[in-house]
């Protein structure tokens, strides 16, 4: 074992031993402390993501880590745990409250205020983590099905037509035999396509609304109409989305798409990920034994894609287990905030569970190549003093509504 490598242990047992301590703190504070203020802490962790953006030193492209000494602190993975309790101080209210489209759009407007800045850094990966855990977390408040179908459905439309550009910019050949879609990516760059496009998509709603009428099926004229104002309101996000998106961005999307792209550029990190897991097979190779992590040709092993290293040097089975493990987490979590009879403690669970639920899934999943590579880490495993730090103190947030569920 080299040096670098016993440097790298060390950080972490220290990482480790403060996110202990911290675990016990906080699993035995009363989590109630928190319900009176949710304003300070959201004020407290945007003023951090602010902050990093004006003294952060930039690694490898981001600037997301403030440098105090010898500590690298990285924000954005505190401000997640205090917006999970910020998210759940605001739905810790009445079924009429949670319906109206005022508290909906201040919730997705402080969760955009978080995003906003984490992509300023920029942290694609990071700011992605918002929009399940909102969702998620929306779900067990019990909001309306119809109202998370509809915020579904702008996602569509906001992400959709950025992914259908990108895609055409690797297959150019496919706009001659999809001119439907071609006319969508068009309406994102914005003049008279997407005048056009937004006249064509309001009149096909209303028609199929009178259509739907005349088969005395009642809908009432709202529908429609938010209907076509979401549609509008996503070809917005969508010309946004095109101009903000960085080049980096947009190959590791191309890539995803189309996995040949560029194998020696953007494309080299998820084929060496593909090939360590495939070659792992069912035993794996042996710890420290992977030729792919052992000789240098995977990058960030330590971090982002180690999950692929354990599929290479231990196999199938303990890749299993690590998901298994995951699962039993999230299922744990979820156990909490179904018996916990308080509102608020109960969403905080939820929100823990969906935190570690969608970081496990969006690391996992871009590292076996079933989704684009975001850099999101795996919780506990991935090497990072914050990230760990972090995922203790939500664990025990989450404890604390644990001892406490049947209390209040």
């Amino acid at each position: 074992m080299g040096a670098g490598a016993t440097r790298y242990i060390v950080k972490q047992m220290i990482a480790v031993g403060v996110g202990l301590l911290g675990f016990f703190i906080l699993s035995s504070l009363n989590y109630q402390l928190f319900r009176n203020y949710p304003s300070v802490l959201y004020i407290l962790t945007t003023l951090a993501l602010a902050l990093v953006l004006i003294i952060g030193k930039r690694i490898n492209g981001a600037k997301s880590w403030i440098v105090l000494g010898p500590l690298s602190i990285e924000p954005v993975e505190f401000a997640r745990i205090g917006f999970v309790v910020v998210a759940a101080s605001l739905l810790d209210r009445s079924e009429n409250e949670l319906g109206s489209f005022r508290f909906l759009a201040l919730l997705f407007a402080l969760a955009g205020g978080h995003m906003l800045l984490i992509l300023m850094e920029p942290y694609l990966g990071g700011s992605l983590v918002y929009i399940p855990l909102v969702m998620g977390m929306l779900y067990f408040a019990g909001v309306r099905p119809l109202y998370l179908l509809a915020i579904m459905f702008f996602g569509g439309v906001a992400a959709g037509i950025p992914i259908l550009s990108t895609y055409f910019s690797v297959q150019p050949q496919g706009f001659a035999h999809h001119a439907i879609l071609q006319f969508v990516v068009q309406a994102a760059h914005g003049g008279r396509p997407t005048i056009e496009f937004l006249f064509l998509t309001t009149a096909a709603i209303f028609a199929l609304w009178w259509l739907a009428w005349k088969l005395h099926i009642r809908l009432p004229w709202q529908y429609p109409l938010l209907l076509a104002l979401i549609v509008a309101v996503g070809v917005g996000a969508a010309h946004v989305a095109e101009h903000s998106v960085k080049d980096y961005q947009r190959k590791r999307i191309m890539v995803f798409l189309s996995p040949g792209f560029d194998p020696l550029g953007a494309g080299y990190h998820i084929l060496q990920s593909e090939i360590a897991i495939g070659s792992g097979q069912f035993f794996g190779k042996g710890l420290f034994s992977g030729t792919q992590s052992q000789l240098g040709f995977l990058p960030e092993q330590h971090t982002d894609f180690i999950y692929s290293v354990i599929g290479e040097e231990l196999g199938f089975i303990w890749a299993s287990l690590v998901i298994a493990a995951f699962g039993l987490l999230i299922w744990r979590a979820f156990v909490i905030a179904t018996e916990t009879q308080d509102r608020f403690g109960a969403l905080i669970a939820a929100g823990i569970g969906c935190l570690f639920g969608f970081q496990a899934i969006l690391n996992i999943g871009m590292v076996i190549g079933l989704l684009p590579v975001t850099g999101v880490a795996l919780p506990f495993i991935s090497y990072g003093g914050s990230h760990m730090v972090s995922a203790l103190l939500a664990i025990g947030l989450l404890q604390s509504v644990n001892f406490r569920r049947y209390i209040y």
